[in-house]
């Protein structure tokens, strides 16, 4: 009967499933040739022959069920890779937006503005002049109205709270003086009123004997009443001379124009001062300037155009980039070939880039000729201003710079909408993969511990099936050796 204990004491050892917190038989403990269970990296292991089947059958579940992970994984990786795309060309055209800028800096500052006769009047060129030769005729600078106090401005014994009435024309003010002194008065009519009328206190006497008065003039030219009165209604002042406006007749029109001021816009951006009158006698006002700013200014334009173009241009063809396909490409290819092909239909002057000395190849760069713009700035400044405008006045300039504003706009800019939408939509699916991740995880640890339990029952149906091999052979042994005597 020894043949037949070792198995039966196998047979009635017990069987464990890993986690399941309990055995088959009453012992605690377990032999380690009979167990099945899932190792702590969630792959199973057990000891009957079929474990690596087991095994197969979960990996198969799992990799089944990560097919869509690996879906959104790779979605993931292909808008990362239109938004790493997407910003390269945002940063180039935020680079291309400053050139356009510069472009139109360059305009503003590349005139001056000089005059035959500096006596007469000054003049300066800014923003939006254009080359050109203007003719001023000054008749007269006009004059300032003012008032100076009848008297030593003392105050009475009625002004002690400081309260009159300032008159400027036709208009009657209140003004709150601290004492009735000419010192406080003048400080409030200054402080409440300095844009119309200006007020000083003057001695028109002398130190040992001084006689303070207040001297009223007005900010503007032109004839006008400036009074003081006291709280009588009783005038302080005598009028001084009679203002006047500036008058002045431009280019020989025969029309004359008034100002109430001596500083004339005469033209977009260009600025004149009225210094004195020479009636009869026009003053010539010239515009010039040079291109050397301009030529600098469009040569990086030209390079940060060809930045871009060379952005796109990876984006397309046999090895196209991630952006291939995508509308924000097309869009962005629209501006670019709008800028490099902007055309005028004026008459005369330059009408295109072309005539400034940037030429668009047939591989989509420009390049730039700056003796082609000395010759068109030399032959005809007006025509090249005309042409390039400014960034708020037509032109050249202000298609590029609406166009680029469009695109890099912070708030509405299409580039900028965009990569806000990839970035998005990348963060979303990551939450995605990370929500499949955790449902693979947890279908993993379910069916690895349910092959446990069924590699458990295997292994224990080997071992009977092993037990009763044996029980049979050792039978067959006695039966031999009872028939052998």
């Amino acid at each position: 009967m020894s043949t037949i204990s070792s198995p039966l004491s196998t047979i009635l050892d017990p069987i464990t499933v890993s986690g399941s917190g309990s055995s088959t038989g009453s012992s605690s403990s377990s032999t380690s040739g009979t167990s099945s269970a899932a190792s702590s990296s969630g792959t199973f292991t057990g000891a009957s022959g079929y474990s690596q089947d087991l095994q197969d059958v979960i990996s198969r579940a799992v990799a089944i069920a990560e097919l869509p992970i690996t879906e959104l994984t790779n979605q993931e990786s292909a808008l990362q890779s239109q938004s790493s795309a997407l910003s390269t060309i945002d940063k180039d055209l935020a680079t291309l937006q400053t050139a356009i800028q510069g472009v139109d800096q360059a305009m503003s500052g590349s005139f001056g503005a000089t005059v035959s006769n500096s006596d007469v009047v000054s003049a300066s060129a800014g923003s939006g002049a254009v080359a050109g030769t203007y003719s001023i005729e000054v008749d007269s600078i006009g004059a300032y109205a003012s008032s100076l106090s009848t008297s030593n401005w003392t105050g009475t014994s009625s002004d002690k709270g400081g309260t009159y009435q300032l008159v400027i024309g036709g208009n009657s003010y209140q003004i709150q003086s601290t004492d009735g002194s000419a010192a406080s008065v003048a400080a409030a009519i200054n402080s409440q009123f300095g844009g119309q009328v200006q007020a000083a206190v003057v001695n028109v006497g002398y130190a040992a004997s001084p006689d303070q008065r207040i001297s009223l003039q007005a900010t503007t030219l032109g004839a006008e009443t400036l009074d003081i009165k006291n709280s009588s209604s009783a005038s302080q002042q005598t009028q001084g001379p009679t203002g006047g406006l500036a008058s002045y007749s431009v280019d020989k029109s025969g029309k004359t124009a008034t100002s109430n001021s001596r500083t004339l816009t005469l033209a977009t951006g260009l600025t004149v001062n009225l210094l004195s009158s020479v009636p009869g006698n026009p003053v010539t006002i010239t515009v010039s300037g040079t291109d050397s700013a301009l030529s600098s200014a469009l040569s990086t334009f030209a390079s940060s155009y060809n930045t871009v173009v060379t952005d796109l241009q990876a984006q397309r063809g046999q090895n196209a980039g991630p952006l291939q396909g995508q509308t924000v490409l097309s869009e962005i290819t629209e501006v670019m070939d709008n800028l490099g092909t902007y055309f005028t239909s004026s008459g005369s002057g330059v009408t295109n880039l072309m005539g400034l000395g940037l030429s668009l190849g047939i591989n989509g760069q420009i390049t730039f000729d700056s003796q082609t713009l000395d010759a068109a700035y030399s032959s005809d400044p007006g025509g090249v201003a005309s042409f390039l405008g400014s960034a708020t006045g037509g032109g050249w300039l202000e298609s590029a710079t609406n166009a680029l504003t469009n695109l890099e706009d912070p708030n509405v800019g299409l580039v900028k909408n965009d990569e806000t939408n990839l970035q998005s939509q990348i963060t979303s699916i990551g939450s995605q993969i990370t929500a499949k991740h955790d449902q693979v995880s947890a279908m993993q640890a379910n069916l690895t511990s349910q092959m446990a339990v069924a590699g458990a029952l295997i292994s224990s149906m080997e071992q009977q099936d092993s037990f009763l091999t044996q029980m049979m052979q050792a039978e067959q042994i006695d039966s031999e050796a009872i028939a052998n005597g």
